[in-house]
Protein backbone atom coordinates (compact mmCIF):
# COMPACT_ATOMS: atom_id res chain seq x y z
CA UNK A 1 0.00 0.00 0.00
CA UNK A 2 1.40 3.29 -0.92
CA UNK A 3 1.81 6.28 1.39
CA UNK A 4 -1.28 7.85 -0.62
CA UNK A 5 -3.54 4.99 0.06
CA UNK A 6 -2.62 4.77 3.68
CA UNK A 7 -3.13 8.30 3.97
CA UNK A 8 -6.66 8.49 2.29
CA UNK A 9 -7.37 5.41 4.57
CA UNK A 10 -6.63 7.17 7.88
CA UNK A 11 -8.53 10.49 6.67
CA UNK A 12 -11.61 7.92 5.81
CA UNK A 13 -11.17 6.23 9.06
CA UNK A 14 -11.15 9.74 10.66
CA UNK A 15 -13.99 10.25 9.39
CA UNK A 16 -15.89 7.55 10.62
CA UNK A 17 -14.37 7.85 14.15
CA UNK A 18 -15.79 11.29 14.31
CA UNK A 19 -19.33 10.35 13.19
CA UNK A 20 -19.67 7.67 15.49
CA UNK A 21 -18.73 10.00 18.56
CA UNK A 22 -20.70 12.55 17.16
CA UNK A 23 -23.74 10.07 16.98
CA UNK A 24 -22.94 8.87 20.60
CA UNK A 25 -22.93 11.99 22.08
CA UNK A 26 -25.69 13.28 20.90
CA UNK A 27 -27.63 10.53 22.20
CA UNK A 28 -26.30 10.90 25.52
CA UNK A 29 -27.31 14.78 25.30
CA UNK A 30 -30.68 14.45 24.20
CA UNK A 31 -31.40 11.57 26.99
CA UNK A 32 -29.73 14.28 29.50
CA UNK A 33 -32.00 16.94 28.46
CA UNK A 34 -34.75 14.55 29.12
CA UNK A 35 -33.45 13.46 32.24
CA UNK A 36 -33.55 17.06 33.23
CA UNK A 37 -36.87 17.81 32.17
CA UNK A 38 -38.33 15.15 33.71
CA UNK A 39 -36.99 15.93 37.27
CA UNK A 40 -38.18 19.96 36.58
CA UNK A 41 -41.61 18.23 35.55
CA UNK A 42 -41.49 16.09 38.28
CA UNK A 43 -40.73 18.88 41.13
CA UNK A 44 -43.48 20.98 39.87
CA UNK A 45 -45.96 18.42 39.81
CA UNK A 46 -45.33 17.93 43.68
CA UNK A 47 -44.64 22.16 44.65
CA UNK A 48 -48.06 22.92 42.36
CA UNK A 49 -50.35 20.12 44.24
CA UNK A 50 -51.09 18.23 41.28
CA UNK A 51 -49.65 14.99 41.87
CA UNK A 52 -52.43 15.41 45.48
CA UNK A 53 -55.02 16.55 43.49
CA UNK A 54 -54.47 13.43 41.28
CA UNK A 55 -54.62 10.92 43.85
CA UNK A 56 -57.05 12.54 46.39
CA UNK A 57 -59.83 12.46 43.05
CA UNK A 58 -58.71 9.28 41.13
CA UNK A 59 -56.77 6.86 44.03
CA UNK A 60 -54.62 4.31 43.10
CA UNK A 61 -55.85 4.55 39.99
CA UNK A 62 -54.31 7.58 38.99
CA UNK A 63 -50.94 5.85 39.18
CA UNK A 64 -51.91 3.09 37.28
CA UNK A 65 -53.06 5.58 34.67
CA UNK A 66 -49.71 7.34 34.74
CA UNK A 67 -47.62 3.85 34.29
CA UNK A 68 -50.26 2.74 31.39
CA UNK A 69 -49.45 6.20 29.45
CA UNK A 70 -45.72 5.49 30.24
CA UNK A 71 -46.53 1.64 28.35
CA UNK A 72 -48.40 3.23 25.67
CA UNK A 73 -46.35 5.82 24.43
CA UNK A 74 -43.28 3.36 24.57
CA UNK A 75 -44.90 0.96 22.05
CA UNK A 76 -45.78 3.34 19.68
CA UNK A 77 -42.91 5.15 19.69
CA UNK A 78 -40.68 1.97 19.06
CA UNK A 79 -42.96 0.41 16.71
CA UNK A 80 -43.05 3.41 14.47
CA UNK A 81 -39.62 5.10 15.44
CA UNK A 82 -38.04 4.53 12.16
CA UNK A 83 -41.28 4.98 10.00
CA UNK A 84 -42.42 8.67 12.07
CA UNK A 85 -41.09 12.08 11.11
CA UNK A 86 -38.19 13.06 13.47
CA UNK A 87 -40.39 15.91 15.15
CA UNK A 88 -43.46 12.97 16.04
CA UNK A 89 -40.68 10.71 17.26
CA UNK A 90 -39.31 13.85 19.72
CA UNK A 91 -42.70 14.85 20.51
CA UNK A 92 -43.47 11.12 21.93
CA UNK A 93 -39.96 11.18 23.32
CA UNK A 94 -40.69 14.75 24.96
CA UNK A 95 -44.56 13.42 25.82
CA UNK A 96 -43.07 10.20 27.46
CA UNK A 97 -39.69 12.30 29.63
CA UNK A 98 -43.25 14.28 30.54
CA UNK A 99 -45.00 11.27 32.28
CA UNK A 100 -41.80 10.21 33.71
CA UNK A 101 -42.09 13.37 35.56
CA UNK A 102 -45.01 12.49 37.15
CA UNK A 103 -43.52 9.38 38.04
CA UNK A 104 -40.40 10.98 39.73
CA UNK A 105 -42.98 13.35 41.40
CA UNK A 106 -44.33 10.13 43.07
CA UNK A 107 -40.79 9.42 44.39
CA UNK A 108 -40.72 13.12 45.91
CA UNK A 109 -43.77 12.33 47.76
CA UNK A 110 -42.81 9.43 49.17
CA UNK A 111 -38.65 9.43 49.84
CA UNK A 112 -36.65 11.98 52.07
CA UNK A 113 -35.17 14.89 49.25
CA UNK A 114 -31.52 13.64 50.80
CA UNK A 115 -32.11 10.09 49.89
CA UNK A 116 -33.17 10.80 46.17
CA UNK A 117 -30.47 13.15 45.69
CA UNK A 118 -27.78 11.12 47.09
CA UNK A 119 -29.43 7.42 45.33
CA UNK A 120 -29.68 10.19 42.39
CA UNK A 121 -25.81 10.58 42.27
CA UNK A 122 -24.79 7.06 42.96
CA UNK A 123 -27.50 6.08 40.20
CA UNK A 124 -25.77 8.53 37.82
CA UNK A 125 -22.34 6.77 38.60
CA UNK A 126 -23.08 3.69 38.08
CA UNK A 127 -24.55 4.28 35.40
CA UNK A 128 -21.76 6.33 33.61
CA UNK A 129 -19.59 3.35 34.74
CA UNK A 130 -21.81 0.74 33.16
CA UNK A 131 -21.61 2.43 29.50
CA UNK A 132 -18.21 2.72 29.99
CA UNK A 133 -18.29 -0.81 30.30
CA UNK A 134 -20.62 -1.64 27.68
CA UNK A 135 -18.82 0.58 25.03
CA UNK A 136 -15.23 -1.05 26.22
CA UNK A 137 -15.54 -4.69 26.54
CA UNK A 138 -15.13 -7.28 23.76
CA UNK A 139 -17.85 -9.77 25.24
CA UNK A 140 -20.55 -9.98 23.23
CA UNK A 141 -23.05 -8.84 25.98
CA UNK A 142 -26.11 -10.05 23.70
CA UNK A 143 -27.53 -13.18 25.32
CA UNK A 144 -26.76 -10.83 28.57
CA UNK A 145 -29.16 -8.08 27.37
CA UNK A 146 -31.51 -10.72 26.07
CA UNK A 147 -31.63 -12.24 29.20
CA UNK A 148 -32.26 -8.85 31.53
CA UNK A 149 -34.83 -8.23 28.94
CA UNK A 150 -37.00 -11.39 29.68
CA UNK A 151 -36.14 -10.89 33.47
CA UNK A 152 -37.80 -7.09 33.36
CA UNK A 153 -40.89 -8.47 31.54
CA UNK A 154 -41.42 -11.45 34.13
CA UNK A 155 -41.13 -8.57 36.93
CA UNK A 156 -43.49 -6.20 35.71
CA UNK A 157 -46.02 -9.10 35.56
CA UNK A 158 -45.51 -9.82 38.65
CA UNK A 159 -45.49 -6.47 39.66
CA UNK A 160 -48.91 -6.01 38.15
CA UNK A 161 -50.30 -9.45 39.69
CA UNK A 162 -49.18 -7.91 42.70
CA UNK A 163 -50.15 -4.52 42.57
CA UNK A 164 -54.20 -6.32 41.21
CA UNK A 165 -54.23 -8.28 44.18
CA UNK A 166 -53.14 -5.53 46.71
CA UNK A 167 -56.04 -2.55 45.12
CA UNK A 168 -59.06 -5.00 46.16
CA UNK A 169 -56.83 -6.83 49.39
CA UNK A 170 -54.55 -4.35 50.54
CA UNK A 171 -51.59 -6.02 52.84
CA UNK A 172 -48.34 -3.92 53.87
CA UNK A 173 -46.39 -6.50 54.40
CA UNK A 174 -47.22 -7.70 50.53
CA UNK A 175 -46.64 -4.59 49.51
CA UNK A 176 -43.40 -3.97 51.15
CA UNK A 177 -41.66 -7.25 49.95
CA UNK A 178 -42.74 -6.89 46.55
CA UNK A 179 -41.14 -3.07 46.27
CA UNK A 180 -37.55 -5.07 47.85
CA UNK A 181 -37.87 -7.77 45.32
CA UNK A 182 -38.45 -4.91 42.56
CA UNK A 183 -35.80 -3.06 43.98
CA UNK A 184 -33.30 -6.06 44.05
CA UNK A 185 -34.17 -7.95 40.89
CA UNK A 186 -34.62 -4.05 38.61
CA UNK A 187 -31.33 -3.18 39.63
CA UNK A 188 -30.04 -6.22 38.43
CA UNK A 189 -31.91 -6.29 35.67
CA UNK A 190 -31.25 -2.64 34.56
CA UNK A 191 -27.56 -2.45 35.00
CA UNK A 192 -27.13 -5.49 32.43
CA UNK A 193 -29.19 -3.56 29.91
CA UNK A 194 -27.25 -0.46 30.21
CA UNK A 195 -23.82 -2.25 29.78
CA UNK A 196 -25.89 -4.16 26.58
CA UNK A 197 -27.31 -1.09 24.97
CA UNK A 198 -24.38 0.87 25.60
CA UNK A 199 -22.59 -1.87 23.43
CA UNK A 200 -25.27 -1.89 20.77
CA UNK A 201 -25.45 2.02 20.75
CA UNK A 202 -21.94 1.57 19.98
CA UNK A 203 -22.05 -0.72 16.89
CA UNK A 204 -24.91 1.33 15.55
CA UNK A 205 -22.56 4.07 15.37
CA UNK A 206 -20.16 2.62 13.55
CA UNK A 207 -22.30 1.15 11.48
CA UNK A 208 -24.27 4.59 10.41
CA UNK A 209 -20.86 6.38 10.15
CA UNK A 210 -19.57 3.78 7.51
CA UNK A 211 -22.92 3.11 5.48
CA UNK A 212 -23.13 7.41 5.19
CA UNK A 213 -27.41 7.07 5.97
CA UNK A 214 -29.51 10.90 5.40
CA UNK A 215 -29.54 12.91 8.21
CA UNK A 216 -33.43 11.78 9.00
CA UNK A 217 -32.11 8.31 9.38
CA UNK A 218 -29.29 8.98 12.01
CA UNK A 219 -32.44 10.95 13.55
CA UNK A 220 -34.33 8.85 14.05
CA UNK A 221 -31.94 6.07 15.30
CA UNK A 222 -30.60 8.75 17.69
CA UNK A 223 -33.83 9.33 19.11
CA UNK A 224 -34.43 5.45 19.42
CA UNK A 225 -31.11 5.60 21.08
CA UNK A 226 -31.48 8.30 23.48
CA UNK A 227 -35.04 6.61 25.03
CA UNK A 228 -33.54 3.43 25.10
CA UNK A 229 -30.93 5.07 27.68
CA UNK A 230 -33.39 7.66 29.02
CA UNK A 231 -35.28 4.26 30.55
CA UNK A 232 -31.83 2.68 31.60
CA UNK A 233 -31.56 5.14 33.85
CA UNK A 234 -34.71 6.12 34.96
CA UNK A 235 -36.00 2.14 36.06
CA UNK A 236 -32.14 1.91 37.75
CA UNK A 237 -33.10 5.09 39.56
CA UNK A 238 -36.43 3.73 40.63
CA UNK A 239 -35.04 0.24 41.31
CA UNK A 240 -32.17 2.06 43.98
CA UNK A 241 -34.82 3.73 45.60
CA UNK A 242 -36.76 0.77 46.04
CA UNK A 243 -34.22 -0.59 47.47
CA UNK A 244 -32.45 2.04 50.12
CA UNK A 245 -34.74 4.79 49.55
CA UNK A 246 -36.01 6.63 52.86
CA UNK A 247 -39.41 7.07 53.25
CA UNK A 248 -40.65 10.22 54.73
Amino acid sequence: MSYLEQNMRSIALGHVEARATKFISDVYVRMTIALFASAAIGYLSVSSGLLLWGFETLGNGFSMAIFISQILTVVLFQASVFKMKSSTAQLLFAIYAAITGLTLGMVGLLYTLDSIFTIGLASGAGFAALVTYGKLTRRDLGPLGTFCIMALTMLMVYSLGVWAVGYFLPNAALLASTIKIQGIFGCLCFSGLTAYEAQRLKKVAYGLAESQPTDAQVESFVNAGALNMFMNFIGLFLSAMRLFGSRR
